[in-house]
């Protein structure tokens, strides 16, 4: 059951080779140093043995806690298949030897499926013309070793993912590619950002403190199939400032470490009308807001892609020149600060694929501004001055999700565990639906227990995605998280026979057309991508419905990914159906069916 290449023992301890042997260490961000580094990632984390060790494993584990402490092995994640040809699991994580950096010890810690793969059923493998494809992301981390309790660093890194590939001339190395680059410059095979690191009950990452930092920028496929391949973490680490401690007891009392940073955050905002130019530290999060009398300067940063009430996180940080800083500290006079450019890229993937869509985005994260068009405008998390304007922003960006959210905030508790358990709205996103659910509409959906036995052929269902359907989408570069929901018409009960598709996408069930409307009145999808995912359909010819099996369809067949192409779909998937259609307003319907 172990990967090939890969083994659970204890880290060795490596020291690093620095780029320019005449420098002396670090002392401040004016004469940082560089250091490039190359460790293998071959060995699993090893399992925890003492009752701290397994405390503490499962604190910090950002799984579910309900898989967790149902698996009866945490450290593997399903399977993937060697060169031989033999199947061999896939470690939750994998680790680097330490190594150092100016007396300071580091680790890569790396997630082959992403820190956040539930279990190794989740995002599963799917097979394509014989070849296992393993889906969604994985995850890259670099996480600091502190010698004792306060000491801190502040660094900028570079992280690469490389393999050797065979090719017709012998081996040869192959970079990973990865799908945004973190802080600037952009690239396709390199992470890069900026952060201070300390212990970890000190950080606080939204002023740029933490203990552990990375990236979810790979493709899992591609790195389960280097596993094997001498797989190699390699980049580099640039020391801007060392400190020992900083803690938040240490006197004076709350001005140090965490404390002191989050205090420092709070009052980091300069007056609008005022001349000076506030000092920025890369890792941190500021927030822009509308001020009156500003309106060209956030007119003009719109125009680069940052909004009021939006979270963005400094990834890096360069002068005027273009070299690296780590924080505007280091400048010399107002006029430099000014001329300081901070990559920017909003806080969550979820706020990053909104702005991108809403406005037009045709370039990928993080933007560069220079530091004097955010002075005025910028604050941070901590300062009150953010909280209005991300609340409106919030609402902007989802004003359904927040609205319930808020609804339910304000609920008496037994009427919001009624509502959070048995209803719930649903906010149509595609048009696999048309004509009878639009893109937009919003359904107050009934999720009572037994809801497939109030189902009968033709109703309309919502219900939890399918094996195979979470990695068609998985596939397709979009994400699912555990609550997601789809829509279709179920037309095939248990028992039902001969399911056919036949000429023009249609379906045949029991020999005549699949109950429902219409299914030709919405537009074709211009590429006719339904017609490259039918040619493997698994629901194109069915000789007979499971007793737990259903076959559902969408309204519109030009668009609709539905059992035409994953197959069938378990009855105890069903979820959900919809009670009404409170939005648009031109569009109420308060009773069903639909």
């Amino acid at each position: 059951g172990s990967v090939h290449g890969l083994s659970a023992i204890a880290s060795s301890k490596v020291k690093l080779k620095q780029q320019h042997q005449d420098k002396p260490p670090s002392q401040n961000s004016n004469n940082p140093n560089t250091y490039s580094f190359s460790i293998p990632l071959i060995k699993k984390r090893p399992k925890p043995e003492s009752f701290t060790e397994k405390f503490i494993e499962l604190w910090n584990d950002p799984r579910p806690v309900s898989s967790l402490i149902t698996s009866n092995d945490r450290s593997n994640v399903g399977e993937r298949e060697n060169e031989a040809g033999a199947l061999e699991e896939i470690p939750y994580c994998i680790i680097s030897d330490e190594f150092e950096v100016e007396g300071e010890m580091f680790q890569i810690l790396m997630y082959p499926r992403g820190r956040f793969v539930r279990d190794d059923n989740a995002s599963s493998s799917s097979s394509n013309n014989g070849d296992i494809i393993i889906t969604g992301p994985a995850s890259a981390y670099l996480r600091y070793l502190p010698n004792k309790y306060g000491d801190e660093i502040d660094i900028a890194w570079k992280l690469r993912l490389s393999c050797c590939s065979t090719t017709t001339i012998g081996e040869d190395k192959k970079t990973l590619s990865i799908s945004t680059s973190g802080g600037m410059p952009r690239s396709n095979t390199t992470w890069s950002a900026a952060m201070t690191f300390c212990t970890e009950s000190e950080s606080v990452e939204s002023v740029g403190r933490t203990t552990d930092w990375g990236s979810s920028s790979w493709s899992a496929n591609e790195v389960c199939d280097a596993l094997g391949n001498s797989l190699v973490a390699e980049g580099e680490i640039t020391v801007f400032d060392r400190r020992s401690g900083e803690s938040s007891f240490s006197w004076p009392i709350l001005q140090n470490g965490a404390m002191g940073a989050v205090n420092e955050a709070k009052n980091a905002a300069a007056p609008a009308q005022s001349n000076v130019q506030r000092d920025y530290r890369v890792g941190e999060v500021i927030v822009p807001r509308n001020i009156p009398g500003l309106d060209a300067e956030m007119k003009a940063l719109k125009e680069q892609f940052v909004y009021p009430g939006i979270d963005y996180r400094i990834m890096t940080m360069s002068d005027k020149d273009g070299n690296p800083i780590f924080s505007s500290k280091c400048l010399n006079s107002d006029d430099e600060k000014s001329q300081a450019q901070l990559a920017l890229r909003p806080c969550g993937w979820k706020t990053q694929q909104q702005l991108w869509i809403k406005n037009g985005m045709k370039t990928d994260w993080p933007v560069e501004v220079n530091a004097g068009s955010l002075s005025k405008v910028t604050t941070t998390r901590f300062n009150s001055e953010s909280a209005i304007p991300r609340i409106v922003s919030a609402f902007q960006r989802d004003w359904v999700s927040y609205s319930l959210a808020l609804a339910i905030a304000v609920t008496p508790i037994p009427l919001t565990l009624f509502a959070r358990n048995f209803v719930s709205l649903y906010d149509i996103p595609s048009a696999s639906m048309e004509p009878t659910l639009l893109k937009g509409d919003v359904l107050l959906v009934e999720k009572f227990p037994g809801v497939y036995q109030r189902t009968k052929r033709g109703d309309v269902v919502l219900f939890k995605p399918p094996s195979a359907l979470r990695d068609i989408v998985t596939n397709s570069g979009s994400q699912l998280s555990s609550t997601s929901l789809f829509v279709k018409r179920i037309v095939g009960l248990p028992g039902d026979q001969n399911i056919r598709l036949v000429d023009d996408n249609n379906v045949l069930i029991n020999g005549i057309n699949a109950v429902g409307p219409d299914r030709n009145q919405c537009a074709d999808e211009p590429l006719r991508l339904i017609d490259k995912l039918l040619v493997n359909g698994k629901g194109k010819e069915i000789d007979q419905l499971g007793d737990d099996d259903v076959y559902v369809l969408g309204d519109c067949k030009a668009v609709s990914v539905d059992s035409r192409v994953f197959g069938v779909l378990p009855k105890e998937n069903v979820v959900g159906k919809p009670l009404a259609r409170i939005w648009p307003l031109n569009r109420i319907k308060l009773s069903g069916p639909f």
